[in-house]
């Protein structure tokens, strides 16, 4: 269930050898972002996770954590035009989002109360995640430039750690005339001090040009905060009708434009609610996952 390509690899012959004494053997797929966007991740990475997937389809199936994955999965796999004997089953499911029930972390830093108050004081946005290319953090800094150079008063606040292929981002953040007064970037948080971040925030915005899911999303929508998501598949079927979405582009300025618009909707409380946007506990996700198997008429005990 765990993603370890190199475990999967190495054990081709293992999987092979049990899949011929009867034993059904299945993996879970949680994206294929090295395969779909190469140019975010480095190439021994990719070159892995192709390697990867090759071993996964010669399998009995997958089960991926998302109807969006489970359609990048089928598209993938039938370029292949991989010669079998037997079915190759591609299913989905959710993934949990009852984070409550985890063990939290505790702890504020001594500028906790300052920046709260920064943020209960205007309009503020957050982005959950780590700095990487691929989540947008570029263009929704460039958009919120353009809003501070024509006077907007509002908040962008980063939570999460340095990536990868962010150098020149990270030391563009850092040196910012607006860090520490429009612009925070919260690298490591415990999850007290992240829970009174969604709390006192105005929105959320998942800006990634691609996801497996979303748990940002889920878990702004827990805070009954809004949602502003860029327009991909996986994100409507996360948030549906409760998330304002943006034009998926690179575009700062179409970016800065629809901020502008949902400001105008907040303002009016005409704007999408989070609120009643549902979601599985990690029971519900497990009946799925078993669900999913006995749809194959999996005799045995789960």
């Amino acid at each position: 269930m765990d993603l370890h390509p190199s475990v999967a690899i190495s054990h081709t012959k293992k999987t092979k050898y049990i899949r011929n004494k009867g034993v059904l053997v299945y993996h879970i797929v949680y994206d294929l972002l090295p395969i779909q966007f190469p140019n975010y991740f480095w190439p021994e990475l990719c070159t892995e996770f192709e390697l990867w997937l090759q071993a996964v389809s010669q399998s009995d199936g997958v089960f991926c954590i998302s109807k969006s994955v489970a359609v990048d999965f089928t598209r993938w796999y039938n370029e292949q035009n991989f010669q079998r004997r037997r079915k190759f089953v591609i299913d989905w499911f959710h993934l949990g989002a009852d984070v409550e029930n985890s063990l939290p972390s505790y702890g504020l830093p001594q500028d906790s109360e300052l920046v709260i108050d920064k943020l209960k004081s205007s309009i503020s946005f957050l982005m959950v995640g780590t700095i990487e290319p691929r989540k947008g953090h570029l263009q929704v800094l460039e958009a919120f430039e353009k809003l501070w150079a024509a006077g907007c008063e509002i908040n962008l606040v980063l939570v999460g750690k340095k990536g990868w292929q962010v150098d020149e981002l990270v030391s563009k953040i850092r040196t910012h005339k607006k860090l520490h007064d429009r612009l925070f970037w919260l690298e490591r948080v415990s999850d007290e001090y992240l829970e009174l971040i969604y709390t006192n925030s105005s929105a959320l915005i998942a800006a990634s040009f691609g996801e497996g899911f979303g748990l940002p999303l889920i878990e702004a929508a827990q805070h009954k905060i809004s949602l502003i998501a860029r327009d991909i598949p996986v994100f409507k079927e996360v948030a549906g009708e409760h998330a304002f979405y943006f034009e998926n582009s690179d575009n700062h300025l179409l970016l800065a434009d629809a901020i502008e618009v949902w400001i105008e909707l907040y303002k009016r409380d005409q704007h999408p609610k989070s609120h009643d946007m549902k979601y599985l506990t990690w029971k519900e996700s497990a009946k799925q996952l078993v669900d999913a198997l006995q749809r194959l008429n999996y005799k045995g005990t789960i």
